[in-house]
């Protein structure tokens, strides 16, 4: 009887002292100081955009350069609060175009930018951006998605046959293989990715948005 009574009065302790250890942790977790909710820390970068596409003043203070992938769903839901910082802030920041297609889970990324890239040829480049997000669930699944990026250059105005001969050939997948290369040497591991001058970012709202392109705009860092 005393053995079982003792056994008894073991287990509730162990009990007691489980459910103490676990309300510590999860005291010390409520009260941990909190990181950063979406980067924005100082790092040093290295950027080369004479073949990139942008937006605003070439010589502006605050650059930023936006690391995407076309058929990459966060991407196109962090499309509109882009749209809105592009719009809002063009006059004042330059806002730059880099490729990055993962290509291991979205095959078809490297072809809609190589479309992009052959749009850019006849001056449409940031209207076959924007389409191509629009239309992504159209061309994402395709297993060739080539005959869907033409008619959206037939849609544009574009020369669809100077565009066809300009997809069908990669006339420009050097560029992008430029732009992955310089993705990697910045540490570059998902999309979207932003860097607002030299401070990284992932999606952005767009009060995100105003925050850390208004700080820029005051100090310049």
């Amino acid at each position: 009887m005393q053995s079982t009574s003792s056994s008894k009065g073991l287990m509730i302790g162990i009990i007691v002292v489980t459910v103490l250890i676990f309300a510590g942790l999860a005291f010390a977790i409520i009260k941990a100081p909190a990181g950063p909710s979406n980067g924005g820390v100082e790092e040093q970068h290295s950027f080369h955009d004479a073949n990139n596409p942008f937006q605003g003043p070439a010589d502006a203070k605050v650059v930023v350069r936006l690391f995407g992938d076309y058929q990459c769903p966060a991407c196109r839901v962090a499309e509109g609060a882009t749209q809105y910082a592009i719009n809002t802030y063009k006059d004042r920041v330059k806002f730059v175009w880099n490729d990055f297609p993962l290509t291991t889970i979205h095959p078809n990324a490297r072809p809609a930018s190589n479309a992009a890239r052959c749009a850019e040829e006849q001056g449409k480049f940031w209207e076959y951006h924007d389409m191509l997000y629009d239309k992504q669930t159209d061309w994402s699944h395709e297993r060739s998605p080539q005959a869907k990026f033409n008619d959206y250059a037939a849609s544009l105005g574009l020369n669809k046959d100077t565009f066809s001969s300009c997809l069908s050939s990669r006339t420009h997948d050097g560029k992008i293989a430029d732009d992955i290369s310089e993705g990697n040497r910045n540490r570059v591991d998902r999309t979207p990715t932003v860097f607002i001058n030299n401070r990284r970012f992932f999606a952005l709202t767009p009060a995100e948005w105003d925050k850390a392109i208004q700080e820029q705009l005051l100090t310049g860092n």
